[in-house]
């Protein structure tokens, strides 16, 4: 990424956002002049996420610990609170069913996109750009 900024490249990564080196890389590219585009993808309760993993386990794949999914996921929308604004277009995508649904777009400041159906926490990004 470090090197991929200081070219000037367009790129992606895939994150959960629950650590602060997604974070640092978003700034440095803002400084550098970037947009910043994000598919940010949740679940309405933590116990889903738990359950998810457990079926992935339950298919033969990784396994991660239950106290480290709720940790994650509270750093993840903290952090997504706490810098949408430097976010040039987000998109909010509630995958609590099985087929995720886009419910939430906010593009250079500006609501462009809401659904009737707002989950919880996507609440403090709708207030945010209000």
């Amino acid at each position: 990424m470090n090197e991929y900024i200081k070219e000037g490249k367009e790129f992606s990564i895939e994150t959960t956002l629950a650590g602060g080196n997604a974070i640092r890389q978003m700034e440095k590219a803002k400084a550098m002049g970037y947009k910043i585009n994000m598919f940010y993808v949740a679940l309405s309760n933590v116990n889903q996420n738990i359950e998810r993993v457990a079926m992935r386990v339950k298919n033969g794949g990784h396994n991660i610990p239950t106290e480290d999914i709720i940790r994650r996921s509270k750093t993840s929308f903290e952090h997504l609170y706490k810098n949408a604004n430097m976010i040039d277009n987000l998109v909010l995508i509630d995958n609590s069913e099985d087929d995720g649904e886009i419910i939430l777009e906010v593009n250079d400041g500006q609501i462009t996109f809401e659904t009737s159906n707002l989950p919880l926490w996507a609440y403090p990004i709708r207030e945010q750009f209000k």
